[in-house]
């Protein structure tokens, strides 16, 4: 697998990380006090997954560019 394809990868899951983050977002505006936090802790650790995805996506790109 060259770093393009592979960064691609990990693009796509960063994408479907986005909607999931979504979701749960329009899914605590209608939760209870309690549920609100639960889903404030699952946003907040997704949008970490999420950066994570992005920056390994960002650093094979340029590998595949030969930048890095």
């Amino acid at each position: 697998m060259n770093y393009f394809e592979w960064s691609q990868e990990y693009y796509d899951t960063a994408e479907k990380i986005a909607d999931i983050i979504e979701r749960l977002k329009l899914r605590r505006k209608s939760a209870v006090l309690s549920e609100k936090k639960e889903l404030d802790l699952r946003i907040t650790n997704y949008k970490v997954i999420y950066n994570e995805c992005m920056q390994i996506a960002n650093h094979l790109l340029q590998r595949h560019k030969g930048v890095a």
